[in-house]
């Protein structure tokens, strides 16, 4: 007998796990359940398949510690329990954070996704800093962090987007909700995220390589999924 209550889930993807398209991690929650032994509710019709729904899937290659999960057990288990019990059986790289009870009758969560926050990190790289002093390592970092400033200050931030049959040049500003730098230079920054509107992080690195005419080495984590 279903519990009436949905089950959200907060998850990371981390190591080799990043690597998994939206199809695997549906899959890769499956089987965990299965293994687990924790009884889920499935749909109804010809192909019944499990109650699992994510919030928005995340590009292949990026790291996350928000991402959501939501599903409806058989049965209410205490929500320790469950983390415990499925944190056993996920594959490394797959860690459940916490998990909590919503009412039932909530809208879907992926229909209420609009925005996400992502952490976007400059990695050394050794060739720029070759054969300087610390001052100058200095100087060179903060040349590039003002450029990314000024970068992002434009009024248009033209990027290249490629298909399969075309390429062309898309203005990314109005989707870039918000953003600042932390103390250590990473850049926090709210993006559009959703059906509606959708940006690929990436495109701010590539955008802003071909700004500063280099090519710089990133690192992206999603650390936050906000819904309405």
């Amino acid at each position: 007998m279903a519990s009436g209550e949905r089950l959200r889930v907060v998850y990371s993807k981390s190591k080799e796990a990043v690597y998994m398209s939206h199809l695997d991690s549906i899959r890769v929650f499956e089987q965990a359940f299965l293994r687990a032994g924790i009884l889920i509710e499935h749909t109804n019709g010809f192909n019944p398949r499990p109650e699992i729904v994510f919030a928005h899937p995340l590009s292949v290659g990026i790291e996350s510690t928000g991402e959501i999960m939501e599903t409806v057990l058989t049965e209410k288990l205490d929500t320790r329990y469950f983390i415990k019990t499925i944190n056993q059986v996920l594959p490394s790289g797959i860690i459940v954070l916490s998990a909590e009870y919503i009412p039932s009758d909530e809208k879907n969560i992926m229909s209420r996704v609009y925005a996400s926050k992502y952490y976007i990190e400059f990695l050394n790289d050794g060739k720029l800093y070759e054969g300087k002093n610390n001052r100058e390592i200095q100087d060179t970092k903060e040349l590039y962090l003002s450029k990314m400033k000024e970068f992002l200050m434009q009024d248009k931030i033209l990027v290249v987007k490629k298909s399969k049959d075309r390429m062309e040049r898309i203005n990314i500003k109005p989707q870039i909700r918000d953003y600042k730098f932390l103390i250590d230079g990473t850049l926090e920054v709210d993006i559009d995220t959703g059906s509606k509107s959708n940006l690929n992080p990436n495109y701010i690195m590539t955008g802003y390589n071909e700004y500063a005419d280099r090519e710089f080495e990133y690192s992206i984590k999603r650390v936050k999924i906000m819904f309405e």
